[in-house]
């Protein structure tokens, strides 16, 4: 199969691109042949096709921007016309049997799938969030409550505005606050792609890496013969486990504001018999680092981003990794990279996070939003050591046999092969 792989980022940022890269790595070493298409963010991979990357564009931080290139922008989020030219030359060149997006909305658009469908190409598209139904892409409200009723892709659009969904950082402000203008430009993004059906009309298959993710998607109004479930996969070679502990508890993670972190450092307050560790970071940093300072949470020591070996080691001593996300969450990879090094996992029971947890068997799940619960929990596993390494020899097992590389990639192959040969 000759593949292009579409996506507004091509470097390791996070989950998503992180997939993109395995599944890319995967591929090839199967015999594939894997085309990349991105925009020309300054810190992506280099690759032979960068001629054909559609231009970056970003106006947020502390840039400043021409009026001209703001309009230029916020157009694109809807149609981006330069972006469909440059895989149009990529897709003259290359001739691919397939286009597979990863996360195109706001700097590719669909534009790009309307020129694959446009030379019978077929489109495959793997979500990563709720970026196409959903204007702030995490359901979640401006006031943090969750949207369970889907509100917009349900009942309109306005209703993204009324309740200020979108957030925005500052420079004063980098955690993001409720913005008007960001909720009203993510409205008409979504109600035009909505209406006029850009992307149901132009994707031959959505993948969804977790149940929750299908169908929430299915509720949203997406054709449920049009979307599968397959989950992420990671390779267990890459990782020496280590089913002993020192007595600490581990988050890894972006630092914002859908990840329960405030939760989870009120729950530290109070087991001050037990300590966490938390490293990555992100726009609730500072605020993290304060609220700690102030409520003299003194139990929590922030380890800042880790990478490589620095990385695997913190997680290797760890008793378990704790995932205390307050969002749909679809199907955070450091779950699985928790397993793979003999570790078990303590999850919150929202999206996707408990279809990957086997309770009492690879980890615990609680209510997302229950802190006496977590904190039974947390308590408990702190002081059963010897429960978290079989729990943890367990979870290692299941990497091998369920989420390895061979067994995710004769899914995909299988599954892609099928859209290529459906769309003859």
């Amino acid at each position: 199969m000759k593949i292009i792989t579409a996506s507004k980022f091509y470097y390791l940022r996070a989950g998503l691109e992180a997939y993109m890269l395995k599944i890319t790595d995967a591929l090839r070493q199967n015999g594939h042949e894997v085309i990349p298409f991105s925009t020309t963010y300054k810190e992506n991979i280099k690759t032979d096709y960068d001629e054909y990357f559609s231009e970056y564009t970003g106006i947020g931080g502390d840039e400043k921007h021409s009026l001209i290139t703001k309009i230029n922008a916020f157009s694109k989020i809807f149609y981006n016309y330069e972006a469909r030219n440059k895989i149009k030359k990529l897709m003259d060149k290359t001739k691919p049997d397939l286009l597979w997006g990863f996360g195109v909305h706001r700097h590719l658009s669909p534009a790009i799938f309307m020129e694959a469908k446009s030379r019978s190409i077929p489109v495959v598209h793997r979500l990563s969030d709720y970026a196409i139904i959903c204007p702030c892409a995490v359901l979640s409200q401006g006031d943090n409550s969750l949207c369970d009723d889907l509100l917009c892709p349900t009942k309109g659009y306005h209703n993204a505005i009324i309740n200020r969904c979108v957030r925005l950082a500052t420079p004063q402000n980098p955690s993001k606050e409720p913005s008007l203008a960001a909720s009203v430009i993510g409205a008409m993004e979504l109600t035009l792609h909505h209406n006029f059906k850009f992307y149901i009309n132009n994707v031959d298959k959505f993948i969804a890496p977790s149940n929750c993710l299908k169908n929430i998607m299915i509720k949203a109004g997406l054709p449920e013969e049009k979307l599968v479930h397959i989950p992420i996969f990671i390779d267990p070679n890459l990782y020496e486990p280590e089913y002993d502990s020192d007595p600490y508890l581990l988050y890894v993670g972006r630092l914002s504001r859908e990840k329960g972190l405030p939760l989870l450092l009120g729950v530290m307050k109070e087991l001050k018999q037990h300590k966490l560790i938390i490293v990555g970071d992100g726009p609730q940093k500072d605020y993290l680092e304060k609220l700690q300072q102030e409520q003299n949470i003194d139990n929590v020591e922030f380890k800042g981003r880790l990478q490589g070996e620095a990385l695997k080691n913190v997680v290797k001593k760890s008793r378990f990794v704790v995932i205390p996300s307050t969002w749909y969450e679809n199907s955070p990879n450091v779950l699985l990279e928790a397993y793979a090094q003999g570790k078990p996992v303590l999850g919150a029971s929202i999206g996707g996070i408990p279809e990957y947890i086997e309770e009492n068997e690879t980890g615990f799940k609680y209510n997302h939003d229950n802190s006496e619960e977590l904190k039974e929990k947390i308590d408990f596993l702190m002081n059963n050591p010897e429960l978290c390494k079989s729990m943890g020899k367990k979870a290692r097992s299941i990497i091998e046999t369920k989420y390895s590389p061979s067994v995710h990639y004769e899914i995909m192959s299988n599954f892609l092969k099928d859209v290529i040969i459906n769309n003859n």
